[in-house]
Parts: structure tokens; C-alpha cells; sequence
């Protein structure tokens, strides 16, 4: 199956052949793009490129898009990169409950939005941005390395999953998590909680000081 497939089967919670492999791209896409933070962020060809490449040498299922960057970039960044994905899923990734922008990324065509250490004060304005989500069968998962029960904060917020650093297997909703840089030693072994709504994933951002070729190990391991 295409990363694209295995990330509409979490949706669907269909039974998986494996987990889709989402590496949370942000600052490593600087150190191995060899680019400035104002050009990755701010120019939407340069970001396409960047991520591409990224994507291709950690052997990802999904591109991340957006990572500090003004989702009116980010959904021209996905405009570039749906001719070239090769099979893979889109994620837009966005700072804020911004239900505009999320309704641009998804009309855009991404597969999953990945909603990064939001404000969550406001549980209406989450719940909105799910429903609107949920309207292109494009799931809201919530990345915040900080909440030791994200899961199930996530839950209580109307979104449809969260990444947890050690997952059990019995979280609520679609749930992404399990790797840490222990992962990336060549001894790890990786056995998935459970057979549906799970992707592999780090607990925040690939950690951009790992080494490139630990990285690529990794990928190809889990979606080789």
C-alpha cells in the first residue's frame, strides 16, 4: 500500500498491512536541506523541494508541510507537491485551532492535520476545526511533547487522535507515537500496539541532530 492508502485506512480504521511511517519534519529539514529558516518558511518552491527530498532520503509514508510557516505558504507548498508525492500522504501541520486555514489545506488535498502544541482554551474552537476536518475525512491529531495524557486530552477536545511518546495500544482515537531516539539504534525492534488507527511516529519533530544515515535506517525498517 501507498503511504496515501495506509493514512486513509487510519481514517476508515481498517485493519493495516503496517503503520504508516509520519516523521514530523521541522528543523532537520533545514539542517539537510541546507537552507535558511526565511527561505524554507517563506518560499513555498523552496519548502516543495526541501520536504520532497527529505521525505524520499528518511523513507517517510507522509510529507509534513508547514512546520512554522503561514498557512497561506503551506497550502501552496501542498499545490507543488501533489504532482510529485509518489504515492505519499500530505500532512499540513498547524500552530493554532485556525479552521480557515484548515479548510484550505484539506480543499487543498492533505491527508491528516497535524495540530502542533495548540492553545487549548477554547475546546469549542477545537472541536469546530475537527468537524471541519471531518468533513474531508481528513483526521486532527494532537502533537504537544509536553501532555503526558494526550490521548485522551485529544479526545475530551473533539479531536480524532494525539501522538503519545509509549503508546499502549488502548488510547482513544487514532493514535501515533513509539519512537524516540532509542528507535533509531540498528538493534530496535518495532511491534505496533495494535493493528489499526496507529502510525509510527516521534513525539514531536525528527530530532534534526540525529544522524542522516540513522534516520534512513530507520525508515527503511519501518516502511521498508
Amino acid at each position: 500500500m501507498t503511504g496515501k492508502a495506509l493514512v486513509q485506512a487510519l481514517w476508515a480504521r481498517a485493519s493495516l498491512p503496517r503503520p504508516p511511517y509520519v516523521p514530523l519534519v521541522g528543523e532537520i529539514a533545514l539542517v539537510l536541506g541546507q537552507v535558511s529558516r526565511e527561505a524554507f518558511c517563506g518560499d513555498a518552491r523552496v519548502q516543495a523541494r526541501v520536504l520532497l527530498e527529505v521525505a524520499a532520503s528518511l523513507g517517510a509514508d507522509v510529507v509534513t508541510v508547514g512546520v512554522g510557516t503561514d498557512p497561506a505558504v503551506g497550502v501552496d507548498v501542498v499545490g507543488r507537491l501533489e504532482p510529485v508525492l509518489g504515492g505519499r500522504a500530505v500532512a499540513a501541520c498547524l500552530a493554532a485551532a485556525d479552521v480557515a486555514a484548515a479548510r484550505a489545506y484539506c480543499e487543498a488535498g492533505v491527508d491528516m492535520v497535524l495540530l502542533l502544541s495548540p492553545d487549548r482554551s477554547n475546546s469549542a474552537r477545537l472541536r469546530t476545526l475537527a468537524n471541519a476536518c471531518a468533513f474531508y475525512s481528513v483526521p486532527v491529531i494532537l502533537v504537544d511533547p509536553s501532555l503526558q495524557e494526550a490521548a485522551e486530552v485529544a479526545s475530551e477536545s473533539g479531536l480524532h487522535g494525539a501522538v503519545v511518546e509509549q503508546p499502549s495500544g488502548a488510547e482513544p482515537g487514532i493514535v501515533g507515537g513509539g519512537l524516540s531516539r532509542e528507535s533509531l539504534a540498528a538493534s530496535s525492534s518495532h511491534i505496533p500496539p495494535r493493528g489499526d488507527a496507529f502510525f509510527w511516529a516521534f513525539c514531536g519533530e525528527a530530532p534534526a541532530d540525529a544522524a542522516p544515515e540513522d534516520l534512513a535506517a530507520l525508515g527503511a525498517r519501518l516502511a521498508g
